[in-house]
């Protein structure tokens, strides 16, 4: 009998130990993986948390710099800043299918001024897209390449890129990178584009892809690396004196959205006897859908000037005239007369081309800028 319990005591040993050694081979098995599955977990966590920390940032801001490059027809790298209030007040520029287009929203209204180059591109012929070329143009919003204070203000950015953000592969590991001056960042690939965040405190955006934001592709380029950064002190200044030397040439800007239509109504021929010829060409313009827009029209009229025996003469002149009236403009040739009696057919024809002159208080304009540019602190 003792032999007996004896060795059921060692039987009921042997079996818990078994169990216990079972206990512990299972939980070394499980804790393996665990961990780096959670490690894993938390470094994708640490990436949600220093975007959002990171854009954030920029709904913070009390004006932002939006920083790009265009390379010119030359092959040179030039760089192009575009800035935005809270408010959406705007200026700097963007490129433009390879042209530096400048833009300007103040007061709630869009100005864009743009070479030559580019107003071809938009249908304009050729005289009429080296006069746009030489002054900012009034614009309908449609018009404007990016509606920066649609998409660009500080939450409006902070939005969008927070929503893009959303489009990463939610299993993919983090990839981070170092910039060329060793700063470590996040680099998130997503659908339209990428996305780089700083990876220590304090968060911060470091650059996007233009794709990313809609809206924005069509001015800056789907490819172009856009950096975004917070403007205070001395560079919120330089914005609103920038902003406010644009805002004075606004006194010659034409609207290119008035629909003006320019006629000839007529044109008095007067010669005399010295050789001089006057057409007296009368003009007459008709403005629609720009009540209060426009306080006038400039009025270019030009005559082609001939008389067999004489030859021909051209001569061009300019008027400004109220919108829908009739203005006359005088033109005039000299011919060469032979000295001696004879008698010349001279005829003229006139023609006249119009541009509608924005009705712009510049005054008016740059006090709003003053008022908003003191609450930001510029």
């Amino acid at each position: 009998m003792g032999r007996s319990r004896v060795r059921g005591f060692a039987v009921l040993v042997a079996g818990a130990a078994l169990v216990l050694a079972g206990c512990e081979v299972s939980t070394i098995g499980a804790a393996g993986p665990a961990a780096a599955d959670q490690a894993k977990a938390d470094a994708r966590t640490a990436q949600r948390d220093a975007v959002k920390a990171a854009v954030d940032d920029l709904a913070e801001q009390e004006a932002i710099a939006y920083r790009s490059q265009l390379r010119n027809d030359a092959g040179e790298l030039v760089d192009l800043a575009l800035s935005v209030t809270k408010n959406g007040t705007t200026y700097g520029a963007v490129g433009v299918g390879g042209q530096v287009v400048n833009l300007v929203e103040a007061d709630g209204k869009p100005y864009l001024s743009a070479p030559p180059a580019y107003w071809k591109t938009q249908g304009v012929d050729d005289g009429q897209a080296e006069e746009y070329g030489k002054r900012w143009m009034f614009v309908e919003d449609s018009d404007l390449p990016l509606r920066a204070s649609q998409v660009l203000t500080p939450r409006e950015i902070r939005n969008a890129l927070y929503d893009a953000s959303l489009g990463l592969d939610q299993l993919a590991d983090p990839v981070k990178t170092r910039l060329a001056d060793g700063t470590e960042v996040y680099e998130l690939s997503l659908p339209k584009g990428k996305l780089q965040i700083t990876a220590v405190k304090p968060h911060r955006v470091v650059s996007f892809d233009a794709g990313l934001i809609d809206g924005t592709g069509k001015a800056f380029g789907a490819g172009t690396v856009v950096s975004p950064g917070g403007l205070t002190g001395d560079a919120l200044a330089q914005f609103k004196n920038g902003l406010g030397g644009a805002v004075d040439a606004f006194a010659q800007a034409f609207d290119y959205a008035a629909e003006l239509v320019v006629l000839v109504d007529g044109n008095d021929l007067q010669c005399a006897t010295s050789g001089s010829c006057t057409s007296n060409i009368k003009v007459r313009n008709s403005i629609t859908g720009a009540d209060g827009r426009v306080s006038g029209v400039r009025i270019l009229a030009k005559a082609d000037v001939s008389a067999p025996g004489l030859g021909s003469q051209t001569c061009t002149a300019e008027a400004t005239a109220a919108p829908n009236s009739v203005v006359d403009v005088p033109c005039t040739v000299r011919f060469s007369v032979p000295n001696r009696t004879a008698s010349y057919q001279v005829t003229s024809m006139p023609s006249a081309t119009g541009e509608a002159i924005a009705a712009v208080d510049v005054g008016a304009i740059k006090q709003k800028i003053e008022a908003e540019f003191a609450t930001l602190g510029g």
